[in-house]
């Protein structure tokens, strides 16, 4: 009983400590500002993707987030996930900076005095607002559409990611618990935030047409591409992967077209082929027709089927495949083209939304619709070495055009005029554009 008193006073005193650490470091940001005439401001950004299997839109905020705790931009930013775990919940990841970045976790130990479920939800909805209070964030970054709602309101401006419009442009194509999320908050958000980022031009355009707003509230920024793609790092193929290949990479859902990628391989396997095709990516929406159409398919003996690949394995994943196979509905952005091209691969992709924007001169183009179009330029391709070596080449030079430090210079100023400090630079990035 003595003990398990010291270990739940000991876990309150650690808050109450930080509730203080908390208060001065706002009073001391305040004395900077306004004192002394330096540009500072706290920027909150919500880090829960962190916490699970990290797909695009994980990847896109930590390498942002590294980038930008590389710099000094007068940016302190307060990240936020649950302040409060349980005993039996893992401890969080790590993070993509410690410089200029602050998570905030309070474990609650083992032996621990209190009931955990009442005191997590008690300290879950009263303590984390005060926490998020006393932070007194200028700004609030939204990554992914729009806050979480543990974090909605906590700063004085809000900054938003909009990554694609597909719930507006193919609403068939994206779950309904998601449709009906987005189409609940992105509206709203219209009005609500001041700054909107976006990762391709084509998404400018599509926010544009479905959810005016003025232009000069929105702000083009491509993504980057990691530099160990370009590296060569990780030369090491998962042991159910034989070469020679072609690669889909990608979470298998409606909009991604995976069924026309394996309509499309089951002619090539038709035509002689020798290849087998990888398919990477977790299950995600409405794949049930899908599924039945892989365990159905003449070529299924030819067809690998990885679930989640760890970001170390995907370099050697794309730099040993014939080409990488990405003829999608719609996309944002689309990282795997530019990942792909970093490694020297060919990529064949869809001519519409963001794809040629992004893959520019470097990739062979197709209507995704057609999958005897996507063999056809797949065999092509193959058969025609010089041209594979040229677009190999050309996809490296394009997609060494593509920076995260860029991103994240000009995501900084972005989230310095939300906050009302001075732009000390461009606040748009377009790679290969200028």
């Amino acid at each position: 009983m003595g003990s398990s008193f010291y270990v739940t006073a000991g876990f309150f005193l650690n808050i109450a400590r930080d509730l203080a650490g908390t208060f001065l470091n706002r009073w001391r940001r305040f004395q900077r500002r306004t004192v002394e005439g330096e540009a500072v401001a706290a920027v909150g950004v919500d880090v829960y993707p962190f916490f699970e299997r990290m797909t695009g839109v994980g990847w896109y905020e930590w390498n942002l987030l590294a980038a930008l705790d590389a710099r000094d931009d007068g940016l302190f930013f307060n990240l936020y996930a649950h302040t409060f775990l349980a005993p039996d919940e893992p401890g969080a990841p790590p993070m993509p900076g410690a410089r200029s970045m602050r998570l905030r976790i309070h474990h609650i130990p083992p032996g621990f005095l209190l009931p955990v479920r009442p005191t997590i939800l008690f300290l879950r909805a009263f303590v984390e607002p005060v926490f998020k209070f006393l932070d007194g964030n200028d700004v609030l970054f939204a990554p992914n559409f729009f806050p979480h709602p543990t974090q909605d309101g906590h700063g004085r401006a809000l900054v938003a990611t909009v990554h694609d419009l597909a719930f507006a442009a193919l609403p068939d194509t994206v779950a309904p618990v998601t449709l009906a999320d987005l189409r609940r908050h992105i509206p709203a958000a219209r009005y609500h935030t001041d700054r909107f980022i976006v990762v391709s031009d084509a998404t400018r355009a599509e926010l544009l047409e479905y959810f005016p707003v003025s232009p000069r509230r929105i702000h083009t920024i491509h993504e980057g591409v990691d530099p160990t793609f370009a590296e060569g790092a990780g030369d090491g193929l998962p042991e159910e992967v034989e070469t020679p290949y072609l690669l889909f990479l990608s979470t298998l859902e409606p909009r991604k077209n995976v069924l026309g990628v394996l309509r499309a391989f089951e002619l090539l396997h038709r035509w002689g082929y020798p290849g087998r095709l990888v398919l990477a990516g977790r299950w995600g929406w409405h794949t049930e027709a899908l599924q039945e159409a892989l365990e159905r398919s003449p070529a299924r003996d030819r067809i690998v089927h990885l679930d989640y690949v760890p970001r170390e394995g995907l370099p050697a994943l794309y730099r040993h495949a014939d080409a990488l196979l990405f003829p999608s509905w719609l996309e944002g952005f689309g990282l795997p083209i530019v990942e792909a091209m970093a490694c020297g691969t060919p990529v064949i992709t869809s001519g519409r939304s963001a794809m040629p924007e992004v893959a520019g001169p470097a990739a062979v183009y197709v209507d995704p619709a057609s999958a005897h179009g996507i063999a056809s330029a797949v065999s092509s391709l193959l058969a025609d070495h010089n041209h594979r070596d040229h677009l190999a080449e050309q996809g490296r030079r394009r997609a060494a055009a593509f920076s995260w430090e860029r991103a994240a210079g000009a995501t900084a100023q972005v989230l310095r005029q939300a906050a009302g400090l001075p732009a000390a630079g461009e606040d748009e990035y377009r790679a290969g554009t200028e």
